[in-house]
């Protein structure tokens, strides 16, 4: 196996990919394929963004049942969401070869014999298939983001599906980032395909998806590789289904921090399993057998509701 220590990056500090290569120094990386992003590229055992965020909101056990580095995984199965959301970002973000991951299917359904057969071919043949309704709300997506101004300047530009490793200092963990964009030097954005669109649908993802914690990993490696600063990292939402809103907003500073701190929590966890070999479940505070309390505000709604019904008794 080779390694990068053999090439060269261009004039932007990048390597591009080689098959087969083995990343053992902190480098980026271009037009790396996702399979092999998502799988073992390191010298060492590697985890992602979305990874850390399995092991911080839920355990290690939910990260473990689904590690690459587990062959006993639950395979991979792909949803109608999914699906769209891969697709519009190869198509929004200027990915090249369509053709080679993704097939429009001809038929409305899958029930002769003849349809059957042809979406068994396209399937052997490596390819995800798209339905005519999928097609027409790819188009509405990217109609919508066009007529912002951002996107027409550029900000889903620059360096895209750019692969970023470094070894964590602490945990000798070999860490990847891959944002949609690296539109300048200072900035970083990520495109999300969203059901809620709203103020409130926002903040509520933001949260249960920890995109926070995207974004600081960005921040990280982007100070790891390439030995500089960023300043912003956008969110480019845009609504699933007709009529297609989008938004742009810039995740804060303090939920960066935050998301910085949360990271380096997941990345002891998982060093501490490696060593162990134990990937346990979520516990509460107290472990096994200790009490658990409904939240607060159920209590205090049982309450009011009690109330009521005493009153209702007492006429």
């Amino acid at each position: 196996m080779s390694s990068y220590l053999d090439f060269q990056p261009d004039e932007f500090g990048i390597y591009e990919y080689v098959p087969g290569v083995i990343v053992d120094i902190p480098c980026a990386i271009r037009n790396m394929p996702m399979s092999v992003y998502h799988g073992q590229p390191c010298v060492g055992p590697s985890i992602s963004s979305s990874q850390l965020r399995t092991i911080f909101s839920q355990s290690l056990k939910h990260y473990w049942d689904k590690s690459p580095l587990n062959p006993d995984r639950e395979p991979f199965q792909d949803t109608e969401a999914t699906i769209l959301g891969r697709a519009a970002h190869h198509l929004f973000l200027g990915e090249a070869d369509f053709s080679k991951y993704f097939v429009v299917s001809k038929y409305a359904e899958f029930r002769s014999n003849e349809a059957k057969e042809w979406r068994a071919e396209q399937q052997l043949n490596g390819l995800t298939i798209l339905t005519a309704k999928q097609v027409e709300c790819i188009k509405g997506m990217a109609n919508s983001l066009m007529l912002e101004e951002p996107v027409r300047g550029g900000i889903l530009n620059g360096h895209v599906e750019l692969s970023m490793f470094y070894p964590d200092p602490e945990t000798g963990i070999w860490v990847k980032s891959r944002p949609d964009a690296v539109p300048n030097d200072a900035d970083g954005a990520d495109m999300k395909c969203v059901a809620d669109i709203f103020d409130e649908g926002i903040s509520r993802g933001l949260g249960d998806r920890g995109y926070h914690q995207q974004a600081a990993l960005t921040f990280e490696a982007v100070r790891h590789v390439f030995h500089r600063s960023m300043e912003n990292f956008f969110l480019v939402y845009v609504e699933q289904k007709r009529p297609h809103c989008v938004r742009i907003n810039t995740i804060h500073p303090d939920d960066v921090a935050d998301g910085i701190v949360e990271n380096q929590a997941a990345l002891r966890l998982f060093a501490r399993a490696l060593q162990t070999n134990e990937w346990p479940g979520p516990k509460g505070e107290g472990g096994d057998g200790s009490f658990v309390r409904r939240t607060t505000w159920t209590r205090e709604w049982a309450k009011r509701r009690l109330k009521q019904i005493e009153q209702d008794l007492s006429q």
